[in-house]
Protein backbone atom coordinates (compact mmCIF):
# COMPACT_ATOMS: atom_id res chain seq x y z
CA UNK A 1 0.00 0.00 0.00
CA UNK A 2 3.17 2.81 0.70
CA UNK A 3 4.01 2.11 -2.90
CA UNK A 4 0.51 3.48 -4.39
CA UNK A 5 1.35 7.23 -4.23
CA UNK A 6 4.48 6.67 -6.09
CA UNK A 7 3.08 4.65 -8.36
CA UNK A 8 0.04 6.52 -9.32
CA UNK A 9 2.76 9.90 -9.35
CA UNK A 10 4.66 7.77 -12.16
CA UNK A 11 1.16 6.70 -13.69
CA UNK A 12 0.49 10.30 -14.49
CA UNK A 13 3.92 11.02 -15.52
CA UNK A 14 4.26 8.54 -17.98
CA UNK A 15 0.40 9.36 -19.26
CA UNK A 16 1.78 13.21 -19.47
CA UNK A 17 4.68 12.20 -21.93
CA UNK A 18 2.89 9.86 -24.15
CA UNK A 19 -0.15 12.03 -25.11
CA UNK A 20 -0.15 15.07 -26.73
CA UNK A 21 -0.12 18.08 -25.52
CA UNK A 22 -3.62 19.53 -26.90
CA UNK A 23 -4.82 16.25 -25.49
CA UNK A 24 -4.06 16.36 -22.12
CA UNK A 25 -6.05 15.91 -19.32
CA UNK A 26 -5.30 16.46 -15.68
CA UNK A 27 -6.48 13.49 -13.91
CA UNK A 28 -9.79 13.20 -12.11
CA UNK A 29 -9.95 12.13 -8.41
CA UNK A 30 -12.21 12.18 -4.75
CA UNK A 31 -10.67 11.05 -1.56
CA UNK A 32 -13.35 9.22 0.00
CA UNK A 33 -13.36 8.65 3.90
CA UNK A 34 -15.05 6.13 5.99
CA UNK A 35 -13.67 7.70 9.40
CA UNK A 36 -15.66 11.34 8.35
CA UNK A 37 -18.70 8.92 6.66
CA UNK A 38 -19.51 7.33 10.29
CA UNK A 39 -19.05 10.77 12.27
CA UNK A 40 -21.53 12.58 9.35
CA UNK A 41 -23.76 9.80 8.49
CA UNK A 42 -26.58 8.93 10.70
CA UNK A 43 -27.27 5.47 9.23
CA UNK A 44 -23.28 4.79 9.00
CA UNK A 45 -23.05 5.70 12.60
CA UNK A 46 -25.95 3.67 13.77
CA UNK A 47 -24.05 0.81 11.60
CA UNK A 48 -20.78 1.81 13.57
CA UNK A 49 -22.40 2.06 17.53
CA UNK A 50 -22.55 -1.58 17.34
CA UNK A 51 -18.94 -1.54 17.53
CA UNK A 52 -18.68 1.21 19.96
CA UNK A 53 -20.66 -0.55 22.16
CA UNK A 54 -18.72 -3.97 21.81
CA UNK A 55 -15.41 -1.87 22.79
CA UNK A 56 -16.91 -0.44 26.11
CA UNK A 57 -18.50 -3.62 27.01
CA UNK A 58 -15.22 -5.59 26.75
CA UNK A 59 -13.08 -2.86 28.37
CA UNK A 60 -15.55 -2.50 31.08
CA UNK A 61 -15.37 -6.82 31.60
CA UNK A 62 -11.57 -6.24 31.04
CA UNK A 63 -11.46 -2.99 33.77
CA UNK A 64 -13.46 -5.35 36.04
CA UNK A 65 -11.16 -8.85 36.22
CA UNK A 66 -8.00 -5.77 36.59
CA UNK A 67 -10.08 -4.87 39.59
CA UNK A 68 -10.12 -8.30 40.69
CA UNK A 69 -6.43 -9.01 40.45
CA UNK A 70 -5.34 -5.91 41.61
CA UNK A 71 -7.28 -6.20 45.19
CA UNK A 72 -6.10 -10.35 45.15
CA UNK A 73 -2.65 -8.29 44.47
CA UNK A 74 -3.14 -6.10 47.70
CA UNK A 75 -4.40 -9.09 49.77
CA UNK A 76 -1.66 -11.29 49.19
CA UNK A 77 1.16 -7.99 49.96
CA UNK A 78 -0.84 -7.56 53.25
CA UNK A 79 1.24 -8.26 56.35
CA UNK A 80 -1.49 -9.26 57.95
CA UNK A 81 -1.97 -12.47 55.63
CA UNK A 82 -2.22 -15.78 57.57
CA UNK A 83 0.68 -17.70 56.34
CA UNK A 84 -1.59 -20.77 56.11
CA UNK A 85 -3.97 -18.57 53.65
CA UNK A 86 -1.01 -17.37 51.32
CA UNK A 87 -0.23 -20.27 49.41
CA UNK A 88 -3.93 -20.55 48.54
CA UNK A 89 -4.44 -16.94 47.68
CA UNK A 90 -1.29 -17.05 45.24
CA UNK A 91 -3.00 -20.00 43.56
CA UNK A 92 -6.13 -18.62 42.99
CA UNK A 93 -4.10 -15.01 41.49
CA UNK A 94 -2.35 -16.96 38.84
CA UNK A 95 -5.69 -18.46 38.13
CA UNK A 96 -7.30 -15.04 37.42
CA UNK A 97 -4.45 -13.62 36.38
CA UNK A 98 -4.56 -16.21 33.06
CA UNK A 99 -8.51 -15.86 33.08
CA UNK A 100 -7.26 -12.07 32.70
CA UNK A 101 -4.86 -12.74 29.57
CA UNK A 102 -7.25 -15.01 27.91
CA UNK A 103 -9.98 -12.65 28.21
CA UNK A 104 -7.99 -9.81 26.66
CA UNK A 105 -7.11 -12.11 23.68
CA UNK A 106 -11.06 -13.02 23.47
CA UNK A 107 -11.70 -9.53 23.85
CA UNK A 108 -9.41 -8.31 20.80
CA UNK A 109 -11.14 -11.19 18.66
CA UNK A 110 -14.68 -10.64 19.14
CA UNK A 111 -13.61 -6.95 18.92
CA UNK A 112 -12.11 -7.37 15.49
CA UNK A 113 -14.95 -9.47 14.23
CA UNK A 114 -17.55 -6.78 15.00
CA UNK A 115 -14.89 -4.10 13.56
CA UNK A 116 -14.84 -6.58 10.38
CA UNK A 117 -18.88 -7.17 10.01
CA UNK A 118 -19.35 -3.21 10.63
CA UNK A 119 -17.01 -2.39 8.05
CA UNK A 120 -18.93 -4.61 5.65
CA UNK A 121 -22.09 -3.62 6.43
CA UNK A 122 -21.18 0.34 5.88
CA UNK A 123 -19.10 -0.24 2.97
CA UNK A 124 -22.44 -1.90 1.30
CA UNK A 125 -24.29 0.52 2.07
CA UNK A 126 -21.81 3.22 1.12
CA UNK A 127 -20.04 1.59 -2.32
CA UNK A 128 -22.96 2.17 -4.71
CA UNK A 129 -23.31 5.89 -3.57
CA UNK A 130 -19.60 6.36 -4.34
CA UNK A 131 -19.57 4.40 -7.42
CA UNK A 132 -22.49 6.76 -8.89
CA UNK A 133 -20.87 9.78 -7.36
CA UNK A 134 -18.07 9.03 -8.96
CA UNK A 135 -19.60 8.38 -12.30
CA UNK A 136 -21.67 11.63 -11.84
CA UNK A 137 -18.08 13.56 -11.39
CA UNK A 138 -16.61 11.59 -14.29
CA UNK A 139 -13.82 10.43 -11.92
CA UNK A 140 -11.20 8.10 -12.99
CA UNK A 141 -10.65 7.15 -9.15
CA UNK A 142 -11.42 7.30 -5.88
CA UNK A 143 -8.45 7.29 -2.83
CA UNK A 144 -10.00 5.81 0.52
CA UNK A 145 -8.39 6.91 3.81
CA UNK A 146 -7.93 3.04 5.22
CA UNK A 147 -5.62 2.85 2.29
CA UNK A 148 -3.51 5.73 2.04
CA UNK A 149 -1.61 6.36 5.17
CA UNK A 150 1.17 8.25 3.67
CA UNK A 151 -1.03 11.85 3.04
CA UNK A 152 1.32 14.51 3.76
CA UNK A 153 -1.11 17.20 3.41
CA UNK A 154 -4.46 17.84 1.63
CA UNK A 155 -6.72 20.52 0.91
CA UNK A 156 -9.32 19.78 4.14
CA UNK A 157 -12.46 20.90 2.40
CA UNK A 158 -11.56 19.32 -0.90
CA UNK A 159 -10.78 16.30 1.34
CA UNK A 160 -14.11 16.21 2.94
CA UNK A 161 -16.17 17.27 0.34
CA UNK A 162 -16.65 13.99 -1.67
CA UNK A 163 -17.43 12.11 1.61
CA UNK A 164 -20.16 14.22 2.69
CA UNK A 165 -21.47 14.23 -0.28
CA UNK A 166 -21.91 10.35 0.33
CA UNK A 167 -22.80 10.90 3.69
CA UNK A 168 -25.96 13.20 2.48
CA UNK A 169 -26.92 10.91 0.14
CA UNK A 170 -26.64 7.75 2.09
CA UNK A 171 -29.07 9.46 4.75
CA UNK A 172 -30.99 10.75 1.98
CA UNK A 173 -31.97 7.03 0.90
CA UNK A 174 -34.46 4.90 1.79
CA UNK A 175 -34.52 3.01 5.02
CA UNK A 176 -34.89 -0.16 3.16
CA UNK A 177 -31.35 0.69 1.91
CA UNK A 178 -30.21 0.33 5.42
CA UNK A 179 -31.07 -3.62 5.43
CA UNK A 180 -32.68 -5.97 3.15
CA UNK A 181 -35.64 -5.26 1.02
CA UNK A 182 -38.61 -7.14 2.33
CA UNK A 183 -40.44 -8.83 -0.82
CA UNK A 184 -43.74 -7.19 -2.12
CA UNK A 185 -46.30 -9.83 -0.42
CA UNK A 186 -48.50 -11.60 -2.96
CA UNK A 187 -50.80 -12.71 0.30
CA UNK A 188 -52.25 -10.73 2.98
CA UNK A 189 -49.37 -10.52 5.26
CA UNK A 190 -49.43 -13.01 8.71
CA UNK A 191 -50.59 -11.01 11.70
CA UNK A 192 -46.82 -11.24 13.55
CA UNK A 193 -45.48 -9.77 11.00
CA UNK A 194 -45.01 -5.03 11.43
CA UNK A 195 -46.00 -3.37 9.04
CA UNK A 196 -43.62 -0.92 7.20
CA UNK A 197 -43.75 2.23 8.36
CA UNK A 198 -45.23 4.93 6.31
CA UNK A 199 -43.63 8.32 5.07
Amino acid sequence: MRLLAPTLAALCLSATLAVPAMAQEAPRFAFFSINQLVRSSKKAGAIFSELEITGKNLQEKLQAKGQELQTMQQQLNSPSLDPDKKEGLAKKFRDVEFEAKKMQEDSQQEYQRVEKRVGEAITKLAAPIVEQLAKEQKLQIVLSDQAIQILSWGDEAWLKGFTAEVSKRLDASEPAAAAPAAKPAAKPAAPAAKPAPKK
